[in-house]
């Protein structure tokens, strides 16, 4: 009896923030902004940035689910008042500007139309909210084909449910996708477990961990276009 032969990878999926638009920019610039707001422009946004961060994985990863406008402001508040400081309206009202309209990467326009031009599916699966990623989208320089949020879905990466829930939207199997990602604990995990094909983006020169193997390491998109389509 002859098997069904295993349909090629049609579709390139993407985690949106860091990995298609400037994450770490957007969020280093918005807490410049906020540190001007506070009377000390001269200041490390370092600190604040790791506890934003911290806290906003706390909030993401515990149940209820909450939509990403609610995390972002309480990761904002907890930095802050770490910090000793009051959170203002303006400190959102500003985060939330840069993070609604962050531009692509460099690379990315070009990499994503030469995905385009080869016949693949495009589509991106996001911690966020409807609204919020889409300002950023214009700066791809394409629409895609399909953009999955956590809000759609209901859960956060690392919870694979957003991934099981992208793929039914986009009616294809693992087996017919490869996901280009960041991020190696929200996505290369959920990647590793669901048996899929990933490529890493490590635009941050950070240390490849082998628990979340495997998955082929590159610079930026334009690399990952150029060993999937040769």
């Amino acid at each position: 009896m002859n098997e069904t032969p295993m349909k090629a990878p049609n579709t390139i999926t993407f985690d949106f923030y860091g990995t298609l638009v400037q994450w770490h920019e957007g969020v280093e610039a918005a807490f410049r902004e906020i540190l001007v707001r506070h009377g000390k422009p001269a200041a490390d946004p370092a600190p604040l940035i790791h506890a934003f961060h911290a806290e906003g994985r706390r909030l993401r990863d515990t149940p209820p689910w909450k939509p990403y406008r609610q995390v972002l402001r309480g990761s904002l508040r907890f930095a802050l008042n770490q910090d000793g400081r009051a959170m203002c309206a303006d400190d959102v009202a500003g985060l939330i500007t840069r993070l609604s309209a962050l531009p692509a990467h460099p690379d990315v326009p070009a990499a994503l139309a030469a995905f385009r031009q080869k016949g693949f599916r495009l589509a991106a699966i996001s911690n966020t909210d409807d609204d919020l990623i889409s300002g950023s989208l214009p700066s791809l320089g394409l629409a895609l084909d399909a953009v999955i949020t956590a809000q759609q879905a209901r859960a956060y990466k690392p919870d694979p449910r957003l991934f099981v829930f992208a793929h039914a939207a986009l009616g294809v199997t693992p087996a017919e996708v490869i996901h280009v990602a960041a991020s190696q604990p929200l996505d290369m995990a959920v990647c590793k477990a669901l048996g899929l094909r990933a490529f890493w983006v490590n635009r941050r020169g950070e240390q490849a961990e082998a628990q979340w193997l495997p998955f082929t390491e590159v610079t930026d998109v334009a690399e990952a276009a150029r060993l999937i389509i040769s």
